[in-house]
């Protein structure tokens, strides 16, 4: 007995230890998906996460992006370890912070300008050092009145099971549906689509087969005349 609990409590110990890093934002954790209102159409609307080392030694850590859908004529930058990308997807240089050092705003942040087009820009950040890797789904949100498919909205998203293996079902409620033509979309991480599915009616379900599917991470959104208005993300085992 006393072995079983001398492992499980290692086991613990290297769950923590193996969690180098953790990202915040106004001082709550960030989890896998942030939705993040845009107010502002035409300005560059600035998002800033905190990274703090938990660990007890130095860590590097890197950033590489992911652009799952884009609306038309936006554009997102991030700037991290003294670098600004707009096309590049991988940062040049890792952040490097010392035991309980955190980022500073000028370090690390998120840049995006909607430039007046209503929609939703859904990028996958993935932090990664030594040991340890997290990744985030940021949703940059902008809709306004009246505005080209600013009557579909979506009330509620989730697949189920999530982690999935042979199969998934996804559960939507939409509002203004009307007059759309609107698909579930799933997406791998470059972008190609491996499964379209046609929705009728505001609210439903609908299964996948994902068993021809890679393990590994995926994106499942609600595409409106070829827009995606939400995404969320999917882990296939």
């Amino acid at each position: 007995m006393k072995k079983i609990v001398t492992f499980i409590l290692l086991m613990a110990v290297a769950a923590v230890y193996a969690q180098s890093f953790q990202i915040t934002y106004n001082g709550e954790p960030v989890g896998e998906e942030f939705n993040y209102i845009v107010e502002e159409a035409n300005d560059d609307n600035e998002l800033i996460f905190v990274i703090t080392n938990t660990s007890s030694e130095e860590i590097s850590i890197s950033l590489s992006r992911r652009v799952i859908s884009e609306v038309p004529g936006s554009y997102n930058i991030f700037c991290f370890g003294g670098g600004c990308y707009d096309s590049q997807n991988q940062a040049d240089n890792p952040m490097v912070l010392q035991p309980g050092e955190t980022s500073e705003g000028s370090d690390f942040h998120f840049v995006y300008n909607p430039c007046g087009n209503e929609g939703t820009t859904s990028v996958n950040y993935s932090f990664t050092s030594t040991d340890y890797s997290v990744s985030v789904l940021i949703n940059y949100i902008y809709s306004t009145v009246g505005i080209g498919n600013s009557d579909l909205s979506v009330n509620s998203l989730a697949a189920y099971p999530n982690p999935a293996t042979s199969t998934v079902t996804v559960a939507y409620d939409l509002s203004g549906i009307s007059g759309s033509d609107v698909n579930l979309v799933i997406t791998n991480l470059v972008g190609s689509k491996v499964a379209v599915r046609s929705l009728n009616g505001t609210s439903g379900k609908v299964g996948v087969d994902i068993s021809n599917l890679d393990a590994g991470i995926y994106f499942y959104s609600i595409e409106a005349n070829g827009q995606a208005i939400s995404t969320r993300k999917l882990i296939v085992k």
